[in-house]
């Protein structure tokens, strides 16, 4: 039976997601754009929530994407080793 190959894992890896952070921009500038045009307290406290929301989900999907980085590379280095 032959090794598989680097190229053989890849395959059967599951897909990676695109970078996330242009949507989450692109989220935050229409929010902005509901808290300049709103004068009402509780849906300025309620956007100033959801921003946060976003900046939460902006850091969990960089910590992620550092994760699979060091999975790789701790993959990779295995991998080579044999």
């Amino acid at each position: 039976m032959r090794k598989k190959s680097l190229e053989d894992y890849k395959k059967d890896a599951p897909e990676i997601p695109p970078n996330t952070c242009p949507y989450i921009d692109f989220a935050e500038q229409i929010l902005k754009e509901l808290k300049d045009e709103n004068t009402d307290y509780f849906t300025e406290q309620r956007l100033i929530l959801v921003e946060s929301f976003m900046e939460y989900i902006r850091e969990s999907n960089d910590s992620l994407r550092k994760n699979s980085h060091y999975w790789y590379t701790k993959f990779n280095n295995l991998y080579h080793k044999k």
